[in-house]
């Protein structure tokens, strides 16, 4: 049973799997809220749209006890310009974001991170995905899914041409993946935001790490 009494909030309401997530939230709550850097019109009487300074989030009155907090910002080390512009998106903003939840009461989290994430990874996008999902576990959310995605499918507003193309690769290779590499399939940022919904509006408390199989699962439910 969903908690109606709930405010979700989306972080990264713009983006492929965030605009899902604005979408399918406002099908089951009443409120929800869309965190963003610039202002967003949106349609829709039940979704708020909240600014916020994201280089001064520990300084933003963003969150309360009522809320769950859904992550889906993210950039490319392309679009941001720079190795330190892509950790200050991937990995400042998002801890950031935890931690001000945390402490203003949030007990549920889901976030977007990636396939093969790890720490210890000598390359830049894998480490910092591994980094935040390092961190997040030492904060003592109730419940924190890690969702950890091939390519992700979708429309997206601006076009990347390598992306596309990848697609396209992977379309061909996805029925090949099964065993140890199905968790490289590509998967569509739907189903990625039905699960990020299951998880926390009725999951268990802990923290779980989701790739192809479980996202798939979890979406259906």
């Amino acid at each position: 049973m969903v908690d109606k009494n709930k405010i979700p909030c989306v972080v990264g309401s713009t983006g492929l799997v965030g605009s899902h997530l604005i979408e399918n939230l406002s099908k089951i709550y009443p409120k929800v809220h869309s965190i963003t850097r610039k202002k967003v019109i949106y349609n829709s009487p039940k979704i708020e749209n909240i600014v916020i300074d994201f280089d001064n989030i520990q300084n933003e009155k963003i969150f309360s006890s009522s809320n769950d907090l859904y992550i889906g910002l993210g950039t490319t080390i392309k679009k941001a310009g720079s190795d330190r512009n892509f950790i200050k998106v991937d990995y400042d903003y998002c801890i950031a974001l935890a931690r001000n939840a945390f402490e203003s009461g949030v007990k549920r989290l889901s976030i977007i991170s990636s396939v093969g994430s790890n720490p210890d990874s000598k390359l830049l996008y894998p480490r910092t995905k591994g980094l935040i999902e390092r961190d997040l576990k030492k904060l003592s959310f109730d419940h924190v899914s890690i969702m950890k995605p091939g390519l992700i499918l979708g429309d997206r507003k601006e076009s990347r041409f390598t992306e596309k193309a990848a697609k396209y690769l992977f379309s061909l290779f996805n029925p090949f993946l099964f065993g140890g590499f199905k968790k490289y399939k590509s998967i569509h940022a739907d189903t990625i935001s039905q699960a990020m919904i299951y998880q926390v509006s009725k999951g268990k408390n802990g923290f779980y790490c989701l790739e192809f199989s479980e996202l798939l699962e979890s979406s259906k439910k």
